[in-house]
């Protein structure tokens, strides 16, 4: 933004603002990156986005590219692991982590003396020695890291949260219940929901239709979906077996649709696989690339998370006029308002399940519920709400430096 001072115009000086990803996947984590990285102000920021250099990581590379970043791949951006979603509890998985952590600290403090950026961001809190290294290069350079997943609370996450509490100058937290897992309440924190591309809003049902008419689906089935990793966490596997351990009590046009699965399936994924094909009540779907038309095919998302984090597939079908269907974990009960965008059952209480799940079959109160969730996604998480929020974030800092 061009400011006038007098007779003269005033140009701001462009910050640059690097960031650090961790990962090679595509995922939630670097769609967010990618989106808020798309609506950055130019005139005031300057995104860099330093990533790990694997085989693989193309498609992640692109994303951020066409965000309009500039990328740099390095070997050593390496994650130090401890949340709920990455555990690392195998020692081999620990004594990696603890390896690499020097190498990557080395690797920041170059690329900070080399990039010289007015700020660093880190893409999640298993980057920590990112942060280390670059307090090294420039002491007083801030630096924020993003809490995208609650950290453990037992020993190796609790050192963790204890590094980046020593390292990080402030948090960006998709929601209230990952910045307490900081283990501290002084932690300089705000909250920026996950958010979605404006355009989800405006995404075309006929795209939804096609897809039903493709699957073959009946007419009268009230679609539920899972759409998430297909891992003990997210609890696919214990769904399956929840909706038919009380089958005959679901209202008969429920249907469930287990979506995620990888092409090789082994262990955990091969075992909901199996089950949900038993299933009279249950289809399995592999890993899509554009899941909204599968979205807008449904009628209700589904997070059952057996483990507290949060979940792309609730705010993004709220964006699609979606409710949701989340089991009583912290960080999914931020995103639905029980009774009003969606519901919450308990997995000890097998009937909340069941009554939820009926209620969401009447259309007037599904339709309802739909209408409220899309007005709880255009205040909490739109695009241009939660860029914004970032920014301001930096903008404190940078003028505290």
């Amino acid at each position: 933004m061009v400011r006038k001072c007098g007779r003269f115009r005033v140009y701001p000086i462009v910050k640059k603002v690097l960031y650090f990803h961790h990962a090679t996947g595509l995922g939630g984590a670097p769609r967010s990156l990618s989106l808020l990285i798309r609506g950055l102000d130019r005139e005031r920021f300057q995104p860099i986005v330093a990533m790990p250099k694997r085989e693989g990581n193309g498609a992640v590379k692109a994303l951020f590219r066409e965000a309009g970043a500039e990328v740099i791949e390095e070997r050593d951006i390496r994650p130090f692991n401890g949340s709920s979603v990455a555990r690392n509890d195998a020692l081999k998985d620990r004594a990696y982590a603890i390896a690499s952590y020097p190498l990557t600290v080395r690797c920041a403090k170059r690329l900070v003396n080399d990039v010289r950026p007015d700020l660093v961001h880190l893409n999640s809190t298993c980057l920590v020695a990112a942060a280390a290294g670059a307090h090294m290069a420039a002491p007083k350079l801030p630096v924020i890291a993003h809490v995208r997943e609650p950290l453990l609370s037992n020993r190796w996450g609790r050192a963790l949260a204890s590094l980046n509490r020593r390292h990080v100058n402030a948090f960006i937290s998709i929601d209230e219940a990952g910045l307490r897992t900081l283990g501290s309440k002084d932690a300089d924190g705000t909250v920026v929901y996950n958010f979605v591309d404006d355009e989800a809003f405006h995404s075309d049902p006929e795209s939804g239709e096609k897809y039903r008419r493709m699957q073959a689906w009946n007419a009268d089935d009230i679609v539920f979906l899972f759409l998430a990793r297909v891992a003990p966490s997210n609890g696919p596997l214990e769904l399956v077996k929840l909706i038919d351990e009380n089958a005959q009590k679901l209202h008969p046009s429920a249907r469930f649709v287990v979506a995620g699965f990888p092409k090789s399936k082994t262990g955990y994924a091969l075992a909901a696989y199996e089950a949900a094909g038993r299933s009279p009540r249950c289809v399995a779907v592999d890993f899509v690339e554009d899941p909204v038309p599968l979205m807008l095919a449904s009628d209700v998302m589904v997070a059952p998370f057996t483990e507290p984090h949060s979940a792309r597939s609730v705010f993004e079908g709220a964006a699609l006029g979606k409710p949701g269907l989340v089991a009583n974990v912290p960080h999914l009960v931020e995103l639905v308002r029980d009774g009003h965008t969606g519901a919450v059952f308990s997995w000890e209480e097998p009937n909340t399940f069941v009554s939820a799940v009926n209620d969401l079959c009447n259309s007037d109160k599904r339709t309802e519920m739909g209408r409220a969730s899309l007005e709880f996604a255009k205040a909490n998480f739109c695009s241009k709400t939660g860029v914004e929020k970032t920014m301001s974030v930096y903008d404190k800092l940078l003028e505290n430096r």
